[in-house]
């Protein structure tokens, strides 16, 4: 009877033993699964941390810049290029446009945890009446419309501003920032001597073609986009100053 006990007590100890290491290797097995999930998880979590970085560290822009025939949209574009690409200064008139020039610049912003870059893919398209049908052809996934007007010719300020208008009626436009330029040529000779015989009341200001931009909108209208009127020169003294007035317009009107 006492053998019969010693063995089934036996039995019981091993049967134990086998329910523990069972229970064990079950365990084990289940916090590597575990820790294998965590870290599966825990890598594409950051696979997608590094991939949105990525994104937020570069993206891409379309500026389109429109305007009347020969009021400097072409040296301005050339301008900016040559800023940004740390070239030297362009001595010429630049030949009126035909169709269109593209370029593509860089444009850096610093935010509170890193720093990012932006592609700026400039398009001047010519302002003659004649090629002005082709400019529907350039609207599709524009980030800003830069439109410039030329300081000296109040002669077709209505002409500029009901142009301006009428392109900002189409749907594509509904909330894409417009960013109006007052640019004064330093390279254009008339208006070199214009401003040697002392015409400055005949020059448009931002307050005043702030006022008659507002007066061709909508109530309404207005309020569905953003939008600056500055002024530049960028001659030889106050050139890195309108570089860095035009610059940051495009962060604050594209939100970079």
């Amino acid at each position: 009877m006492g053998s019969i006990n010693s063995k089934s007590s036996h039995e019981n100890n091993c049967s134990n033993t086998l329910q523990i290491k069972h229970y064990n290797r079950f365990s084990s097995l289940s916090r590597l699964q575990s820790l294998l999930s965590s870290c599966h998880h825990q890598r594409d979590d950051n696979d997608f941390q590094c991939f949105n970085n990525k994104e937020r560290s570069c993206s891409k822009k379309k500026v389109l810049i429109l305007g009347l025939d020969g009021v400097g949209k072409t040296e301005l574009f050339t301008r900016l290029i040559c800023y940004d690409k740390k070239r030297l200064k362009i001595d010429s008139l630049p030949r009126p446009t035909i169709g269109y020039n593209v370029e593509t610049i860089k444009l850096r912003c610093h935010h509170l945890y890193h720093r990012q870059y932006h592609k700026i893919t400039l398009w001047d398209c010519g302002g003659q009446s004649s090629v002005r049908s082709l400019w529907s052809y350039h609207y599709s996934n524009t980030s800003l419309l830069l439109w410039l007007i030329n300081i000296y010719d109040r002669s077709r300020l209505d002409t500029n501003l009901h142009l301006l208008s009428q392109i900002l009626t189409n749907p594509i436009f509904y909330r894409v920032p417009v960013l109006i330029v007052l640019y004064n040529s330093s390279l254009d000779q008339n208006n070199q001597e214009k401003s040697d015989e002392n015409t400055n009341q005949d020059l448009l200001t931002n307050l005043e073609i702030s006022f008659r931009f507002l007066a061709t909108l909508s109530t309404s209208r207005a309020s569905t986009f953003k939008w600056q009127v500055i002024d530049i020169t960028l001659d030889e003294n106050d050139s890195q100053r309108d570089f860095k007035k035009i610059r940051q317009s495009f962060r604050e009107l594209m939100e970079l």
